[in-house]
């Protein structure tokens, strides 16, 4: 759980990940490891109330130049939900650079997530966590 600057407030973070390759996962499972929050594969959200969370992250890959179809079903589906939270999304891609924020500002504008980031090599995140720990701090 992200600890904020008054003890008593711990905010509960649930991030909801759709992953092919493994890369969306990896990333979702250090995020949740560093939040204290929970990762749950979006084909096993069902179960989930998200009035148990403070804040949501949506993860996915980009194949084709679209994200997981199970994520764009999961956000309509819970939209009203979501409004009340705190959201953010990740994408995990092999593109870099514009390529890369291009597929990411489609797919976070889409669902209208505001904090948003791209990442590469998802498996090797603790290789690389500077950009996740970044991310992390905006949530």
């Amino acid at each position: 759980m992200l600890r904020c600057s008054c003890v008593s407030d711990i905010v509960k973070t649930l991030i909801v990940y759709a992953s092919t390759s493994g890369n969306t996962r990896a990333v979702a499972e250090y995020i949740a490891s560093k939040t204290g929050g929970k990762a749950v594969d979006v084909k096993e959200s069902s179960s989930i109330d998200l009035k148990d969370y403070d804040s949501v992250v949506l993860g996915s890959r980009i194949h084709g130049g679209m994200i997981s179809d199970d994520i764009v079903k999961f956000a309509a589906s819970n939209k009203d939900t979501l409004a009340t939270k705190k959201i953010a999304m990740f994408i995990c891609c092999y593109m870099k650079g514009d390529n890369a924020v291009k597929e990411m500002n489609k797919a976070a504008d889409g669902l209208g997530i505001a904090t948003r980031a791209y990442f590469n090599k998802g498996k090797k995140v603790r290789e690389n966590a500077e950009e996740v720990d970044s991310f992390i701090s905006k949530l």
